[in-house]
């Protein structure tokens, strides 16, 4: 897999969206390996763009195959604020809007969005736990509609049981 791994890292050695790297757990990179939760050799991770934790890699290991998933996952243009290449036209209008922002005002607004993001994540978090809940609700129903059913089915049979006699 090595030849491989380096002649993919080699195809994407210039590319800016890329970054083909590798890290001897055996060695001096096993901080590493730990602290991104590697258990077995060779461990593929890959990441996304904001995403602090990696994902398992679980596709082939020869070159075609990873440099298939490279380029269909994650060789995506991300955005440059400087030269707005890669950027959709949101973010070029929301980059045109503070464009001519003193560096104050930039901070100002990133906070802003950082405090949006919070409270955006924890009101997911509220709505999930609320629902989950709710689930919680509805299976209980479910079960105890599911045994009156039963209960009714045994009492029907019995009844019929007596019209009969």
């Amino acid at each position: 897999m090595k030849p491989d791994w380096d002649k993919l890292g080699n195809k994407h050695a210039d590319n800016p969206n890329v970054m083909i790297v590798d890290v001897d757990c055996t060695a001096a990179g096993q901080g590493t390996c730990q602290k991104m939760g590697v258990k077995g050799y060779p461990t593929i991770k890959y990441y996304l763009p904001n995403e602090k934790k990696g994902r398992d890699y679980q596709g082939g290991r020869d070159f075609a195959a990873l440099s298939s998933f490279v380029d269909q996952k994650l060789n995506k243009a991300t955005c440059d604020a400087v030269t707005k290449k890669g950027c959709a036209k949101n973010e070029v209008a929301f980059i045109e809007k503070h464009e001519g922002s003193s560096l104050a005002d930039i901070q100002e607004a990133l906070k802003g969005k950082t405090d949006d993001i919070k409270q955006t994540r924890k009101d997911k978090s509220k709505a999930q736990a609320e629902a989950k809940a709710k689930e919680k609700e509805f299976v209980k129903k479910e079960k105890l509609t599911q045994k009156s059913i039963a209960i009714l089915k045994q009492l029907e049979k019995a009844a019929q049981s007596k019209a009969e006699l």
